[in-house]
């Protein structure tokens, strides 16, 4: 349970049912977190649209996406987002001891030089770290992130800093 009511897997009809078939087929799971943004059905369905958006995206890969939702949680201390985001790597077949030593700094985290590029500069954007915004952002384009790319990396990281406040204040019950 969390501290407000949201539709359960149970209790969903209409679009959030449909919603919720869709999310559990591509997952095999259909976690509370998941479920807990339904106590705004409205939200909820924008929100998913949105998520959509980076399940399919055709640039930026679902291990560098999992890695900033991941090092985003860890950062923030969301044991619910870690679990979640640990899980979701650890089905791309990224192994345990690469997740704890990103989680541990991640500026070690075990990718390419583009992609752990991408994942540093989202995260040093977030907690005030960059010295040369300028310059990083020149030397992404040099790995060949486009505009779009680094902007969305980054809305996706300023996102996720908040749904992990979010989902830690309703106190969202660990059920994996």
């Amino acid at each position: 349970m969390a501290l407000i009511n949201y539709i359960k897997k149970e209790e969903a009809t209409g679009k959030i049912a449909e919603i919720y078939s869709m999310l559990e087929a591509q997952l095999n799971i259909l976690p509370n977190v998941i479920q807990f943004h339904t106590a705004s059905p409205d939200l909820f369905e924008k929100l998913m649209g949105f998520l959509s958006h980076f399940f399919d995206h055709p640039t930026i890969d679902h291990v560098t996406i999992a890695y900033i939702r991941l090092l985003i949680s860890g950062i923030e201390e969301g044991e619910y987002c870690i679990r979640f985001q640990s899980s979701i790597l650890k089905y791309l077949e990224v192994l345990d001891e690469d997740i704890e030593l990103a989680l541990e700094d991640y500026n070690e985290v075990q990718l390419d030089p583009k992609r752990k590029e991408l994942v540093c500069f989202v995260l040093d954007t977030m907690y005030n770290k960059l010295e040369s915004k300028s310059a990083i952002i020149q030397l992404l384009r040099a790995l060949g992130w486009t505009d779009k790319d680094i902007y969305e990396a980054s809305v996706l990281a300023a996102l996720q800093k908040g749904m992990v406040k979010v989902v830690s204040t309703f106190e969202v019950e660990i059920d994996f």
